[in-house]
């Protein structure tokens, strides 16, 4: 009984080395769409308390909508911007997106850098954040990231993107 017991761990041990991973080609689209949208979840880590939301974004030009939803759906903070204001849940703010993250939650999250992640790969520094895309996905033979990573330069955030679907808008 004895060698039978390790005759299969032995055959299972060796049939998890011999399991084929294919990699995506990394091909970005050529261009970012005026219209599009993602979703998925997001993973923040703030002042030693990590928090978890649902998100979808709608961006059309430069303008977006934003939606965060809280696990099992209980509360949703839907943010607007357009040229000329910052909707939260329907109330105009009288702050760009920026300075109405840092005064809600002492941090901010860079949605204007979305596109040229999702469709240009970025990963330069910005001035506040540092930026890596963990995995790829591939869409109709286009790469999108799956898993990005911000790391914020000065303070103790990071956040994680796992990207459910990009979507290009007509």
């Amino acid at each position: 009984m004895k060698y039978v017991t390790i005759l299969f761990i032995a055959l299972f041990l060796q049939s998890c080395t011999t399991i084929e991973t294919k990699p995506v080609n990394i091909n970005p689209p050529l261009a970012v769409p005026t219209a599009w949208q993602t979703q998925g979840r997001v993973g923040v880590v703030f002042d030693g308390k990590s928090r978890s939301a649902g998100f979808s974004v709608d961006f059309r030009q430069n303008n977006y909508k934003l939606t965060l939803t809280a696990t099992l759906g209980l509360g949703q903070f839907v943010i607007q911007s357009d040229d000329q204001n910052l909707l939260v849940n329907d109330k105009v703010v009288n702050t760009n997106f920026k300075q109405w993250m840092l005064n809600e939650f002492g941090w901010y999250f860079p949605v204007q850098k979305l596109p040229d992640i999702l469709f240009k790969h970025d990963q330069r520094v910005t001035e506040d954040w540092t930026i890596n895309i963990a995995r790829y996905q591939a869409v109709d033979s286009i790469s999108y990231p799956k898993i990005v990573r911000l790391n914020h330069r000065s303070q103790a955030i990071k956040i994680k993107l796992v990207l459910g679907e990009i979507n290009q808008l007509k």
